[in-house]
């Protein structure tokens, strides 16, 4: 027979319940083994992220430093001159992975209305630029003066992100437009001695209006 001070199941599994609640100890251990993997996998994101934005300012960096280079060039510039920019460039960046670079002469073509390559030139056997290529970043490109080009530098970078490498793998590309500063064209001279590319306004084909 149950007696008055006897308590009730119920009453009884209440109370180990409330006690089990209220027991703090090994909180701290419990904490640390939730908190600390996310605290560091919250510093190597920060570490990726810096260190990305870091090679991606550096890439913009030395690309406009190349760029402006070229568009002081009196003497027409010959593919052992860009070949040693893209040693410049590695240099500059610290490159550790691939790196390409391609420079351009450009400019608007009034007969045909559209830009036209007058010259491209791509480092380490690189692929040059083709007309049909440009006028699909149209978009990107300014107005061009009628006779006058601009140097297109584009460079490429390839980053892959520190200690974890298989994260943050991409390919930094950057597109520089920059006029010639003390001509209206920057003339590239092959080193086959083949004839130096003009504009159809320097063939005599339009005029030049300079």
């Amino acid at each position: 027979m149950r007696t008055q001070n006897t308590p009730r199941p119920a009453a009884t599994w209440l109370r180990t319940l409330h006690g089990w609640l209220a027991d703090t100890r090994g909180a701290l251990t419990l904490e640390a083994v939730i908190v600390v993997p996310v605290l560091i996998m919250s510093f190597l994101a920060l570490l990726i992220f810096y260190d990305a934005f870091r090679m991606q300012k550096v890439n913009v960096t030395a690309s406009y430093t190349l760029s402006d280079l070229i568009s002081r060039k009196v003497d027409p510039v010959t593919p052992g001159y860009l070949e040693g920019l893209h040693n410049i460039y590695d240099y500059i960046t610290r490159a550790t992975h691939p790196t390409s670079l391609r420079v351009s002469s450009v400019y608007w073509n009034v007969l045909e209305e559209e830009y036209q390559v007058v010259w491209s030139y791509g480092t380490r056997n690189g692929t040059p630029l083709s007309s049909a290529e440009l006028n699909e970043a149209a978009d990107r490109l300014p107005i061009i003066p009628r006779a006058d080009t601009v140097i297109l530098m584009e460079a490429r970078m390839h980053y892959s992100a520190p200690i974890v490498e298989s994260l943050g793998n991409q390919t930094f590309a950057h597109f520089v437009v920059t006029r010639p500063r003390f001509a209206p064209q920057i003339v590239f001279l092959p080193d086959s001695g083949g004839q130096i590319a003009l504009t159809p306004c320097q063939q005599g084909h339009v005029a030049c209006g300079w």
